[in-house]
């Protein structure tokens, strides 16, 4: 299970809005300071809870499938890189272009590709949901 340590910001309804702190998997070492590679950012999650016991500033830990961070891995890193490598591939062994027009079509043509998945971004959401783990 992915975990994370949050604070409820904001309750409107069954909504609640959690900030967590998330923090790249070196932001704990010893030498983070004079390290440019260390880096944190404060990021809200939206949870929908029935129950109503939760207050803003409550400490909560919101948990998640370890498979969402696979789809997401999935969606961000390989159907673009898979994109990117057939559009190089077509466009120097089919369609004859040279080295830089070829990755210039390459780089183009993630454009439709991020367009959809932004379209789709709402219903992508309902499949990367996220719950509180403790309770009162």
């Amino acid at each position: 299970m992915i975990e994370h340590k949050g604070v409820i910001a904001s309750i409107s309804g069954n909504k609640l809005s959690v900030k967590i702190l998330q923090e790249s998997a070196c932001s704990s070492c010893h030498a983070k300071g004079a390290c440019m590679a260390a880096d944190s950012k404060e990021k809200m999650v939206d949870i929908t809870d029935f129950t109503g016991k939760y207050k803003i500033n409550d400490s909560v830990i919101i948990e998640g499938k370890e498979s969402m961070g696979y789809k997401a891995v999935f969606w961000a890193f390989v159907i673009p890189l898979l994109i990117l490598v057939l559009t190089i591939v077509l466009a120097t062994s089919v369609w004859k272009l040279g080295e830089m027009e070829a990755a210039i079509t390459s780089i183009i043509t993630l454009a439709p590709y991020y367009v959809i998945l932004y379209l789709l971004r709402n219903r992508m959401a309902n499949s990367f949901k996220f719950t509180i783990k403790n309770n009162h």
